[in-house]
């Protein structure tokens, strides 16, 4: 991935939160940062976000956490 940070931000558009700061943090913590993205991927030990989608919807690009009892343990950002 390029050199440039994501950074999201909570429904009202006041307070940020870094991708690097992702981990160690339970998903409780963070799931106001998502709300306005769709969840492609439900799953107890994964949560994928779509953060933008190109070309009508075929390339996406996608965050990826990592989760080990609800908190984030990793992270990564893919097409």
């Amino acid at each position: 991935m390029d050199d440039k940070g994501y950074y999201f931000y909570d429904r009202n558009q006041s307070i940020s939160i870094s991708e690097h700061d992702l981990v160690g943090k339970e998903m409780d913590e963070i799931e106001g940062f998502f709300s306005t993205y769709p969840v492609d991927r439900l799953h107890p030990t994964e949560r994928i976000y779509v953060l933008k989608k190109c070309l009508f919807g075929m390339i996406k690009l996608k965050l990826h956490l990592y989760l080990n009892e609800d908190t984030v343990y990793d992270y990564s950002i893919k097409m």
